[in-house]
């Protein structure tokens, strides 16, 4: 695989190298294969829309389970309805989170993805992040409620010697979604808030490396459909299209 110099996507997650950072092929691969790993394999185990809690906890064992050892509790916000736009709200809470230089790496990750993406890559994002729970409207309702979203998005950015950092958004919305929701101004349901959820991991190399080969294997076919560049080269000049969801 390339070596990242800018955005990818990875299934539903977000991810770019901090600036400076030394990172070899190796380790950017065993970080990208792990993070896959845990994210289908959440999503084959909990697949509706209501388990996020479950699946998040799925995401977490599997990342145990391939020696990935938090360096720190999670740090936890949980607060009610508001508006917001990702973008803001990557910037807020990645400064209480993490140290500066990690922040400034969420915020040069935010800005790099104003950069058009390609249909492909907002594709597998947008299928990934995003659930549509449809709401029953009875005939004599005049003034239907709007369908609720349910989304989770999240980001990572990758540090040097194997350790990288994650920041997780999860919450509900009667907003319709655009395409690329991420800075669309949202308005969060009072039902569960809004949770942000920030992670610090570090790779035990030696033990990894034991599971390295089975990993891969487990992988097979599934890099090329959920990993790749977010930004839309050059040559694509075919018209971005919105994914339906049509779950």
């Amino acid at each position: 695989m390339e070596k990242f110099n800018t955005v990818f996507v990875n299934a539903g997650l977000l991810m770019m190298p901090l600036s400076g950072a030394v990172v070899t092929t190796q380790q950017q691969e065993d970080i990208v294969n792990s993070m896959l790993l845990a994210q289908l394999s959440a999503r084959a185990k909990y697949p509706q829309a209501q388990q996020q809690t479950e699946r998040e906890e799925a995401v977490q064992g599997v990342l145990d389970n391939v020696f990935w050892v938090r360096l720190s509790q999670p740090r936890v916000v949980v607060s009610g309805a508001q508006t917001l736009t990702l973008a803001d709200a990557v910037a807020t809470e990645s400064a209480g989170m993490f140290t500066s230089r990690v922040s400034e790496g969420f915020i040069e990750l935010m800005a790099a993805l104003k950069s058009l993406p390609s249909q492909e890559a907002l594709t597998v994002w947008r299928e990934q992040t995003a659930s549509l729970i449809h709401t029953e409207h009875p005939a004599s309702t005049d003034c239907p409620v709007p369908d609720e979203f349910n989304v989770c998005v999240r980001f990572a950015i990758i540090d040097a010697e194997s350790i990288f950092h994650t920041l997780m958004f999860s919450f509900s919305t009667r907003t319709p979604l655009v395409a690329d929701y991420l800075t669309q101004e949202l308005l969060v349901e009072s039902k569960g808030g809004l949770r942000v959820q920030g992670y610090t991991y570090e790779l035990n190399e030696p033990r990894f490396a034991t599971l390295r080969e089975r990993i891969v294997e487990k992988l097979a076919g599934k890099r090329e459909l959920f990993v790749m560049p977010w930004a839309r080269s050059s040559t694509d000049g075919q018209p971005l299209v919105i994914p339906q969801d049509d779950r």
